[in-house]
């Protein structure tokens, strides 16, 4: 005879949500470091964070898990509701460890923890390919997945292993006691918290920002009552409020011109300022002697999203999410369709992530829309969308301007190129995001991203010589950008997306415009003075500040005191001697963070704001510059 199911008693859930908290606390325990542990108080304040925030990860399993146990003794016990309570409470508490093991992996590469921009990647197709992980790094993130699910039912099945005894077990603590003791660890991290905002405390300030969603609690009138002052009420970044799209400022006054020049647009996934260089590219090199090469030159943003965003745009990549709302493109792409352009548009990656669909290309034909993203590896995707390109410019209609766009993905993480492109070596053969170690291996990953772009030089020289051979060097304007910078470690970070230093943020710039003399603009350029640049010559009489925070790179008194870049919620001023970044619409805790010319940290935070103060101020204005409020 079949034996009844039985359900597992309370002590055994219990048992089991214990054991479990015991290895979340290990996963967030592994969030801190030395710093959380430099004085007694703040490790008291560590110690009670960590137990309190365990308890607060694990509320999404105990809540669910705890309703269906007690729904199901409520009835008598069948298979399907014991296997739905086990499926439930392992699934729940697996995914868990999953979300802790990935955010500890994304914010010890990248400085930040599961976040909008990560949510993003996740949900948008075409996200997660954009990776560009490697089959052994796939592979080991599954393993990870199966080994954490595995644990949690090893752990499930032994902690219910005495299901049928009624009987509370010896060592299954009062759950009235284990909540007791979580509040007051609880309580008292706020507390701490508070007051070390109010009064710029900034050991507790800093360790905050190593626990995933941290949300912080200021006291800031209770503590000025008691005396404690410290940091200025405007700490923890800026808000703006949501208005109405206000771009242009002005109707486009627009008188086209009459030899319209091709636009040739090459933007290169990850191509950092000194892969601009006679040995790594030397086709791009010996073509910026003739052109004008922007010598010091930043992206308006740390990830391909802002990048993008800002060189067609001419705004602070803040200005992405109104955009993306409101389905509205650049004037730019909106003056080139006025006049008759025919396009033909190439990516590497896809134009659904970031979603360029929504935005820069928003009102672009599909047919003219072309995405190689699946398949080979990049490099060959890339190969096969400049014999495209090649192509159509041989096969366009002749009588009409055409402009072309094409995305390297080559010099993206994993950085593939085939075996002729090699220069440096010794590289690493297999880049395995989760099994590489990133202080001894650096070399040989940087050495895979300067074969990559060496590449990427072959490929865009192709176009610079059939360009020549077709005698359209003289009616084309070619852009070549990089969406962003990468960084090597060469402060304390591989890749890109997490800081606001040079190597994350700057990039080559080099444009050929028929008729400019060749020179070299030495000081700070930006992504942003690309579609103020451009516009004149497709015939707009507005002046750039009607539809751009950008400035005419051709304009005889061009000059930039400093450049600014956003991430997905921080924007950055970036000077000569400053780079001074802060959250915009941010929330948990957050900071502003302060470094020299070098991007090492600055001891004295607000004399260096102090001296930039005027463009912060105009930085600010210009968040909400195109925008007005609502009603």
């Amino acid at each position: 005879m079949t034996p009844l199911p039985q359900l597992p008693t309370r002590d055994s859930i219990k048992r089991f949500f214990l054991l479990t908290g015991l290895w979340v606390l290990l996963h967030v325990s592994a969030f801190t470091n030395d710093q959380g542990y430099s004085t007694l108080a703040v490790a008291l304040w560590t110690l009670a964070t960590t137990v309190s925030y365990t308890f607060l990860y694990l509320l999404p399993a105990l809540i669910p898990g705890y309703l269906l146990h007690r729904l199901l003794l409520q009835r008598p016990a069948t298979r399907v509701g014991v296997a739905t309570l086990a499926l439930l409470l392992i699934g729940l508490t697996g995914m868990i460890h999953v979300l802790l093991f990935a955010d500890r992996v994304i914010y010890g590469m990248y400085g930040f923890h599961i976040n909008g921009f990560v949510l993003d990647l996740v949900f948008t197709p075409g996200g997660i390919a954009s990776l560009g992980a490697s089959r052994s790094t796939e592979l080991t993130a599954s393993l990870v997945v199966i080994a954490l699910l595995a644990l949690q039912a090893a752990t499930y099945f032994w902690a219910t292993r005495r299901a049928a005894q009624s009987r509370p077990s010896r060592w299954t603590p009062r759950a009235g006691w284990v909540l007791l003791a979580i509040l007051s660890f609880a309580v008292g991290e706020r507390v701490a918290y508070g007051f070390s905002a109010a009064a710029n405390y900034q050991p507790i300030l800093f360790a905050s920002e190593r626990y995933p969603l941290y949300l912080p609690t200021t006291f800031r009138k209770l503590a000025s009552r008691l005396g404690i002052s410290g940091a200025p009420e405007g700490a923890g970044g800026v808000h703006i409020k949501n208005g109405v799209l206000s771009y242009p400022l002005l109707p486009l006054r627009v008188e086209p011109p009459a030899r319209p020049l091709n636009i040739v647009w090459l933007a290169v996934e990850s191509l950092r300022y000194d892969m601009l260089d006679r040995t790594i590219m030397p086709q791009l090199w010996d073509f910026s002697g003739n052109a004008l090469r922007l010598g010091n030159h930043y992206s308006g943003g740390n990830t391909t999203q802002m990048g993008i965003f800002s060189m067609f745009y001419g705004l602070y990549g803040n200005y992405w999410f109104p955009m993306q709302a409101a389905r509205r493109s650049p004037l730019l792409m909106d003056v080139l369709q006025q006049q008759n352009y025919q396009f033909s548009l190439h990516t590497s990656q896809s134009f659904t992530y970031p979603p360029f669909q929504e935005t820069v290309f928003a009102n672009m034909n599909p047919a003219d829309m072309h995405a190689l993203s699946d398949g080979p590896p990049p490099w060959q995707r890339d190969l096969q969308n400049i014999d495209d390109i090649l192509r159509f410019i041989d096969t366009r209609d002749k009588t009409r301007p055409f402009m072309t766009y094409m995305f390297f993905e080559g010099t993206h993480a994993n950085y593939t190129f085939p075996p002729e492109s090699v220069i440096a070596r010794p590289y690493l053969e297999d880049f395995n995001y989760l099994s590489a170690d990133f202080a001894q291996q650096m070399v040989p990953i940087k050495n895979r991203y300067i074969n990559a772009a060496h590449h990427v030089d072959h490929l865009i020289g192709r176009v610079i010589t059939h360009l020549r051979e077709r005698k359209l060097l003289d009616d084309t304007i070619i852009i070549v950008l990089g969406d962003h910078g990468e960084e090597f470690m060469e402060r304390k970070r591989w890749g890109h997306a997490a800081d606001f230093n040079r190597f994350q943020t700057s990039t080559p710039g080099v444009l050929w415009i028929p008729g400019q003399q060749a020179r070299t603009i030495s000081g700070i350029s930006s992504h942003l003075d690309i579609p103020a640049t451009l516009m004149p010559l497709l015939g707009v009489r507005n002046p750039p500040a009607d539809y751009s925070l950008g400035q005419n790179l051709l304009a005889p008194d061009f000059h930039r005191d400093y450049a600014v870049a956003a991430g997905w919620n921080r924007i950055a001023y970036l000077g000569e001697k400053f780079k001074i970044s802060f959250p915009v619409n941010a929330a948990g805790a957050v900071r502003d963070e302060v470094l020299d010319e070098d991007d090492h940290p600055v001891s004295d935070r607000e004399r260096a704001k102090n001296e930039i103060q005027a463009a912060m101020v105009e930085m600010m204005n210009n968040l909400t510059r195109f925008s007005r409020p609502k009603g």
